[in-house]
C-alpha cells in the first residue's frame, strides 16, 4: 500500500483540514492579527480605566455630599438638637446663618463638580434649601427651578420645595401652579394624595372655591376608604355651607 501524503490525510479529515487552513491563515496574517489583538487590549484597558475613574469620582462626590449634609444638620450653640444629642463629630456653629452659609458653599461645590451625578443633583437641591434658610428667596427659587426641570426624583423634590417657598412668600398663584404640575407626576417621592390636598388648600386660600371643590372631589373619587377621602369629604361639607 502506498504511503499517504500529508495532503491525502487532510483530504480525509475535514477537521484537520480546517485547522490547517486556520494555521496557514494565521501565519500569513500574523502581523495584522497581533496588531488587532493589541488594539483590542488597549481599548479594554481604556474602558477599565474610565470605569475606575468614574467609580472614584462617585465615591469622592458621595464623601463631599456627606460632609456638606453634616454641616447643614450641624448644631447651633444655644439651640436644642433636632433629634437627640449631637455626635462628637457633628460640626457646631455660633449662629444659624454661619451654618447655612458654610453648607451652601459646600453644596454648591459638589453641585458644580458633579452636576450630572445623583450626588450633584442632591447637592443642588440642598443648596436651594440653604438659600431659603438664609432668606435669599429669589436665589433659592432660581436654583430650585433649574433643578425642577430635571425629570428625575430630584426634580420632583425641587418642585415640592418651590411650592413651600412660593406659599411662604405669599405668591399663592405660583405655588398652586407648581403644585398642579407636581400633581401630574407619578413619582413615589411625593404622594399624589398629599399634593392634591395641598393644591386644594392653596385654592381655598385664594378663595377659589370652585377649583378647591373640584380637587377635593377628585380626592374622594381616587382615594376611597382612606383618611384622605375622609378629610376631603369634610372639606367639601365646609365649602358647601
Amino acid at each position: 500500500m502506498s504511503r499517504l501524503t500529508r495532503h491525502d490525510i487532510l483530504k480525509e479529515d475535514k477537521f484537520l483540514l480546517t485547522v490547517d487552513s486556520a494555521r496557514d491563515f494565521f501565519l500569513a496574517k500574523r502581523k495584522q492579527i497581533l496588531m488587532a489583538l493589541g488594539a483590542a487590549a488597549v481599548v479594554f484597558l481604556a474602558v477599565l480605566g474610565v470605569r475606575y475613574y468614574l467609580a472614584q469620582q462617585d465615591e469622592s462626590a458621595k464623601d463631599q455630599l456627606s460632609a456638606a449634609l453634616r454641616t447643614y444638620h450641624g448644631t447651633v450653640l444655644g439651640s436644642a438638637p433636632a433629634a437627640g444629642p449631637a455626635a462628637a463629630s457633628d460640626p457646631v456653629f455660633a449662629t444659624t446663618t454661619e451654618k447655612y452659609e458654610k453648607a451652601l458653599v459646600e453644596f454648591q461645590k459638589v453641585a458644580v463638580q458633579h452636576a450630572s451625578r445623583p450626588a450633584g443633583k442632591i447637592a443642588k437641591y440642598y443648596a436651594g434649601l440653604s438659600l431659603r434658610d438664609l432668606n435669599k428667596t429669589n436665589e433659592a427659587i432660581a436654583t430650585l427651578e433649574a433643578l425642577g426641570k430635571d425629570s428625575s426624583d430630584y426634580g420632583i423634590l425641587a418642585q415640592r420645595a418651590l411650592v413651600s417657598i412660593y406659599e411662604g412668600s405669599g405668591n399663592l398663584t405660583k405655588a398652586a401652579e407648581v403644585c398642579q404640575q407636581l400633581s401630574q407626576s407619578k413619582s413615589a417621592v411625593v404622594p399624589k394624595s398629599e399634593t392634591l390636598m395641598q393644591l386644594a388648600q392653596l385654592y381655598e386660600q385664594q378663595n377659589k372655591k370652585a377649583d378647591a371643590t373640584k380637587v377635593y372631589q377628585q380626592l374622594v373619587k381616587d382615594f376611597p376608604g382612606t383618611s384622605t377621602m375622609t378629610e376631603a369629604e369634610q372639606k367639601l361639607k365646609q365649602l358647601s355651607q
